[in-house]
Formats: structure tokens, sequence, C-alpha cells
């Protein structure tokens, strides 16, 4: 195998399981495909543990219904007695720290109109039931950093610059590479 069939080995391989990642699992909107997905987590004021009772179960519901009205899709979420977990997938129009907005503002109101009685011993000021902090990742369905990383970083060193020339290439016979059969990494 020469040089020249190892490097195209390596970029087809390349482009295959960003492909595979981008196409199969982004989704649409009118100008852009995406695949963007959150960790977040947060705290009630005072990390107090007001998160008992019905209240947990009625925040997954409030939550859900908060995601549907902003077009967000709630993957998994946890709530424990002094934290929330979301795992939610956006698009790009809202930033981390919108969707924490909404989250937090919207169900802060509905828990504090539904549950008044029960948070009230544990609220500091009557308007406040969640810290003003938060935690957030972003998470990805398998396109590592690093492979993302290799693929951007060799564009320029690529033998085919075109989509018809990289359909001339695996016409040629380069094709014949595993989908998982992912490169080395340079460090």
């Amino acid at each position: 195998m020469t040089l020249l069939d190892t490097q195209l080995q390596r970029f087809e391989t390349l482009k295959a399981v960003l492909h595979y990642f981008y196409r199969d699992n982004a989704c649409s909107g009118a100008h852009s495909r995406h695949s963007i997905k959150y960790h977040l987590v947060w705290i009630p004021k005072y990390r107090r543990e007001v998160l008992v009772g019905k209240i947990p179960q009625r925040l997954k519901q409030i939550l859900e219904g908060i995601a549907k009205t902003y077009e967000l899709k709630i993957i998994a979420q946890e709530i424990m007695p002094d934290h929330v977990h979301v795992l939610v997938e956006a698009s790009p129009k809202y930033s981390p720290s919108k969707i924490v907005q909404i989250f937090k503002g919207i169900s802060s109101k509905m828990l504090r109109e539904e549950f008044l009685p029960q948070l009230k011993p544990f609220i500091w000021k009557e308007g406040v039931l969640w810290a003003r902090g938060y935690y957030v990742a972003s998470v990805s369905d398998g396109a590592t950093t690093e492979v993302v990383r290799e693929y951007i970083s060799t564009q320029k060193e690529r033998p085919y610059k075109t989509p018809n020339d990289f359909e001339k290439l695996q016409a040629s016979g380069y094709s014949q590479y595993k989908l998982f059969d992912l490169p080395e990494v340079r460090r």
C-alpha cells in the first residue's frame, strides 16, 4: 500500500464516520442540519432538598411541556432532591444559557404556583426557587472531538477538493474501507 493509498484510506474513513453521524443523527431546520445536545444541571436556591414528594414528577411534566413548546427534545432527565439533570437536544437558535433560562424561569413560576405551601419554608424570597448558576456540557453521539479536529485540520491535504473528485476516487477503487475502521489520530 502506497503513502497515497494510506492517506486516501484515512481521509475516506474520516469522511465516512462524520457523514454517518451528521447525516443519520442530525435534525433539520429551514436552512441547517444540526445535532446539538447539552447536559444541563441546576440546583434549588441554597441547594435545599425541596424537590421531594410530588414535585419531581410534576417538574418532569413541566420540563417536557416547556421542551415541546420551544421545540426542544428531552432525551433524559432526572430530578434529585437537591438538583436537576436534563439531557436536551436543541436547535442552533437557542444558546445553552437561553435553554437554561427558559427551563428555570417557567418551571420556577409553575412550581411556586402549584406547591407554594410545601416550598415556602425553604424559599428565602418568594419569587426565587432556583440558584443563579448552572452546569452545561455539550454531548456527542460519537464523532469525538479528536475525530472532528483531525477531519478539519486535514481539509487542505486531501487529494480531492470537490464531491465529484471524491466520487471519482471511490469509483477507482478507494471505497473498500469499513465505516468504523477508525484511523489513528495525530497528537
